[in-house]
């Protein structure tokens, strides 16, 4: 109602102001044009400046007619499909055309300006009134439905009593012809993977001298290039951008497998990538260029061998000659697959490989939901959960909550064998709901190396709490496997780390990834990727659920000094020990009683006599020890 009301007070301004303008002629910029004016009832064929793709075809003509020098500009848009509004050509002509702007609120356009070489046109009105096939729209912008065929004039003053309109032009001309040409395409049939959904589609090809890779996105009306582009980098963990002060600084592309590209190139002081649509340099910044059913585009930077004509004082052609290639389907990750799958690393909690477990735990428990200051802390099993043998339960596990750690020591210190050195078992009830953690090695307790982990997974959305993960994603997080199937670390892998002795780790840490993509509170793998797992879980077993730790290659050689004549007479209570432990000898008389680490430096040592003595340990750190009394050796475990 409140359009068609506006409707009849402009059509009782039309009969008291029936005036009629002419279009002037200043000899510059946009009212040189002028000559070449046609009759106000363009047609389809006069159009000079199409905007989209598609079966349909409009004429939109906008009138600057309360101007001191009325001026008229026509466009044409095209577009696929039925549902189209009035506001989509519109919208359409400013996304095709940089040129041109307007402002879109309340259901009324205003703020419509054209500027071009120094001239502005703009009007002072808070809205335009439109036509739809010469007769006042009875609906908003928004709400218009148009068909083929349809011809929409716009007008500042409300009047529509201008006679005569010029064609808009492309921004260096009509219709001119590039530079060189642009030799090779591809077309929508030939693209093997697309990404999104919907009825339109899009083609994106990527430029990196040696390759070029092209992608297609599927939308429903329209969408802009950024959200293509997020759309690819969000389902291929292959494809991802680097946003710069202007424009796109880098597009990168590493599969992980060998082939790792990039091309960031400074340009006349710039970094950035030129971006062809349609045959034409992009005139919009990413975030703002829109694209319609059938749009191809094209990215090179000025190391890939595009030629970018600049006739016009700015990049309006662009074209190379690399072969364009179709990526193909994404069916998996770069890394091992699931237990039992070929090439897998499980190990089994069963596998004649593992030599021992770990013999203590200390742990650091994480909240029911880090996001939640007042959550409490995860409840569900104990630190005696996490030691001695795994089995094929997965309810004997203790949880470590949301950025919760758990430390272990072993009997033996693990030594840098062949192949793999120890495995870490979590309790997955299947092979993709996979709580993850990193994983850490220690000497001496106070230095820890964190192996290099690597989450593929994709960032766009949190997982939930039944979230999916594929293990083909993942590489160096524990985790990775169900219940009964450890996750193997090779210290090889650590072999250029400093502060560790790769010959004797006494302690391994474990510490829960949470899988939010929250830059607040979400971890990061060895490229800066989010490491994604099912969240948030906020239940008393959130987090990573230890189920234990195996080792598979131990260094069984002795501090230097200490014989092999462990056991015997020596007895050691409690063990392990807290803050001091009681030891007791066969002999009476006096002795020297030591402590040792694992790597042969002396803790402590006391002379007593009798056959018993007490030695502090509040002071030393959880993990390994060696207790020697004349001869007598024991090892002995410290847990505070």
């Amino acid at each position: 109602m409140f359009c068609l009301s506006m409707a009849l007070v402009a059509g009782l301004w039309a009969q008291g102001n029936n005036k009629s303008f002419a279009p002037e002629n200043p000899g510059r910029g946009i009212y040189n044009s002028m000559y070449n004016a046609k009759d106000i009832d363009f047609s389809a064929s006069d159009v000079q400046f199409w905007c989209g793709t598609g079966s349909n075809e409009s004429v939109v003509i906008v009138a600057w007619d309360d101007m001191d020098t009325p001026v008229a500009l026509v466009w044409g848009v095209r577009w696929n499909g039925t549902g189209a509004v009035a506001l989509d050509l519109i919208d359409s002509i400013a996304a095709h055309d940089s040129r041109f702007t307007f402002n879109y609120g309340g259901g009324l356009i205003s703020n419509v300006e054209y500027v071009e070489n120094g001239d502005t046109l703009s009007s002072p009105t808070n809205y335009w009134c439109y036509y739809l096939n010469g007769e006042f729209a009875l609906n908003a912008y928004g709400n218009q439905l148009v068909d083929d065929g349809d011809v929409i004039e716009m007008s500042g003053s409300c009047y529509f009593d201008m006679t005569s309109a010029t064609a808009a032009t492309h921004p260096g001309g009509d219709d001119p012809e590039p530079s060189a040409p642009d030799t090779n395409s591809i077309a929508a049939a030939d693209i093997l993977t697309w990404y999104g959904s919907g009825e339109d589609e899009v083609v994106i090809a990527v430029n990196w001298a040696d390759s070029c890779l092209a992608w297609g996105v599927r939308f429903s009306d329209s969408i802009t290039l950024q959200a293509a582009m997020d759309s690819i980098s969000c389902a291929d963990y292959r494809f991802s951008y680097l946003p710069g002060s202007w424009g796109i600084s880098d597009i990168l592309f590493h599969d992980y497998a060998g082939t790792n590209m990039a091309l960031t190139v400074t340009t006349d002081g710039y970094n950035y990538w030129w971006c062809n649509l349609n045959g034409w340099a992009a005139q919009l910044s990413y975030d703002a260029q829109w694209l319609f059913d059938g749009d191809f585009v094209k990215w090179g930077d000025a190391s890939t061998g595009i030629v970018i004509d600049t006739a016009w004082g700015y990049p309006s052609e662009m074209a190379w000659n690399t072969t364009i290639t179709p990526i193909e389907v994404l069916t998996a990750g770069p890394f091992c697959g699931a237990a039992g799958t070929e090439g897998s690393s499980a190990v089994e909690y069963s596998d004649s490989r593992i030599k021992g477990w770990a013999a203590t735990c200390t742990l650091e428990l994480g909240r029911t939901d880090i996001t939640d200051e007042n959550s409490s802390t995860v409840s569900y099993g104990s630190a005696d959960d996490a030691i001695g043998p795994c089995t094929n339960n997965n309810l004997d596990v203790v949880s470590l909550g949301d950025g919760g750690m758990a430390t272990l020591t072993f009997e033996h210190p693990i030594a840098n064998g062949e192949g793999y050195d120890f495995a870490v078992f979590e309790n997955s009830f299947n092979d993709n709901f996979l709580e993850l953690a990193f994983v850490e090695v220690s000497t001496d307790g106070e230095r820890y190396v964190r192996f290099p982990a690597t989450s593929l997974t994709a960032t766009c959305n949190v997982l939930g709490e039944y979230g999916s993960v594929d293990p083909t994603y993942i590489d160096n997080l524990a985790g990775k496997y169900r219940t009964g199937f450890g996750t193997p670390f090779d210290l090889a892998q650590l072999s250029d780390s400093t502060g560790i002795d790769l010959d004797s780790i006494v302690y391994v840490r474990i510490v829960d990834a949470i899988g939010t993509n929250d830059p607040q509170y979400a971890t990061l793998d060895q490229y800066g990727n989010m490491v994604m797992d099912p969240y948030p879980t906020t239940g008393s077993s959130c987090g990573f659920d230890l189920d234990g730790v195996a080792v598979l290659n131990w260094n069984i050689t002795e501090p230097v000094g200490i014989e092999e004549t462990l056991a015997g007479r020596l007895q050691l209570y409690p063990n392990p020990a807290n803050n001091q432990v009681m030891c007791t000898v066969e002999d009476e008389g006096q002795h020297v009683a030591s402590i040792y680490s694992t790597t042969g430096q002396l803790m402590l040592q006391k002379t007593f006599s009798g056959q018993q003595v007490s030695l502090s340990t509040a002071d030393m750190a959880d993990g390994m020890y060696i207790i020697r009394i004349d001869g007598q050796a024991q090892r002995l475990v410290v847990k505070h």
